[in-house]
């Protein structure tokens, strides 16, 4: 036990000196207001709530879209929110934060991670400890104890990716589409590929899609893995990726190369925004981070106000893909949280008008 306490104050200065490092840290109590249903329990004021929302980092697109979405809902309830993730990708980092959360959101923590077999112990520890933890973006293993999922279904966001490259090929199309996948056997982003893989089958059966390739996550080593796969590959129809940095590292390789293959990727970095604008990248798909953030942190904070029961299983946000058709719309939504508060507001209220309807069992999440 005495060694237990000793790892626990070890733990508690590692998370404390990593601040001064670029540790995205907000404690934020301003905002608006909104509905709930029914209770069982809760009946804490505003100022009494400690929730927390813990992700992959604090540098990429993905990560910083959910921790907005959570922020958000913070401001709308007036509560105290602990939004932290390290400034670069340290799964061993992000555990030792989601710790260090456990002493301080005791009304429940949302979790976003890479590396959800890292998180099983210390998961489970906290469920134990009666803190409800809720997973984000990635499924958490079953162990854990954790019965909530926030997450896309990747499958049909990837086949969504898949469809709009065939609409720019033509009918009778035969050659080969390479996949990049940025963090290799991270379920998410696998069921993205096989999303990708399926509908050409399905439409393009003669287009072979080869991959997942490792694109690595970091934004440079992101940008020579692509580099060297397209010189390995120089005569592919698409080059497709499945994660945050592809859309920069694709745009920029295709306008250096001149090139006249289709390049496309997930989630909203601004250079991927651009990209779809000035029509170098076909389309993105954008999995709705912000609403994934925004769900999981609401769920905690209506269960600790109004003693609202956490929905068990799998609540899948939706998708969207941006085109040149739409992306104009996309970028002045992201120029600010409340413009993107503004934009999500209605999608909010009707999915939370119905909660049930938007829950499927969690082991059918994909």
């Amino acid at each position: 036990m005495q060694a237990k306490r000793r790892l626990a104050k070890i733990f508690a200065v590692l998370s404390s000196c990593s601040l001064t490092l670029g540790l995205l840290l907000f404690l934020t109590a301003c905002g608006g207001s909104t509905t709930t249903t029914g209770s069982s329990g809760g009946g804490k004021s505003a100022s009494d709530i400690h929730v927390g929302f813990v992700s992959e980092t604090s540098s990429l697109n993905f990560a910083a879209e959910m921790a907005a979405g959570a922020q958000y809902a913070a401001n709308q309830f007036h509560v105290n929110a602990q939004i932290v993730a390290p400034p670069n990708i340290d799964d061993e980092a992000a555990v030792k934060l989601f710790q260090d959360l456990t002493r301080t959101a005791t009304d429940g923590i949302a979790v976003e991670t890479l590396a959800p077999n890292l998180f099983v112990r210390p998961e489970a520890q906290a469920i134990k400890a009666g803190i409800p933890i809720i997973a984000v973006d990635t499924i958490a293993d079953p162990s854990t104890g954790i019965t909530t999922y926030v997450g896309n279904d990747n499958v049909a966001a990837g086949a969504m990716l898949a469809d709009e490259a065939i609409k720019h090929l033509p009918a009778n199309a035969s050659g080969t589409v390479i996949v990049g996948i940025d963090t290799p056997g991270v379920p998410v982003l696998v069921y993205r590929f096989q999303g990708i893989q399926q509908e050409f089958h399905k439409l393009l059966p003669n287009v072979q899609v080869l991959g997942p390739f490792d694109s690595k996550q970091e934004p440079q080593a992101n940008y020579n893995a692509w580099t060297s796969l397209i010189r390995a590959h120089p005569n592919a129809l698409a080059y497709l990726g499945v994660g945050d940095a592809d859309n920069a590292s694709l745009a920029r390789i295709k306008q250096a190369q001149h090139g006249t293959y289709l390049t496309a990727a997930f989630d909203l970095n601004p250079t991927g925004l651009q990209a779809v604008q000035n029509g170098v990248n076909f389309a993105l798909v954008d999995p709705e981070h912000f609403l994934k953030g925004y769900v999981a942190m609401r769920l905690l904070i209506e269960h600790a106000m109004h003693g609202t029961a956490i929905p068990k299983g799998w609540w899948n946000p939706g998708a969207q893909l941006v085109t040149q058709a739409n992306v104009q719309a996309i970028i002045a939504r992201q120029a600010t949280l409340e413009t993107k508060g503004a934009y999500y507001q209605p999608i909010i209220d009707r999915e939370f008008a119905n909660p049930a309807a938007q829950i499927k069992p969690y082991d059918q999440a994909k």
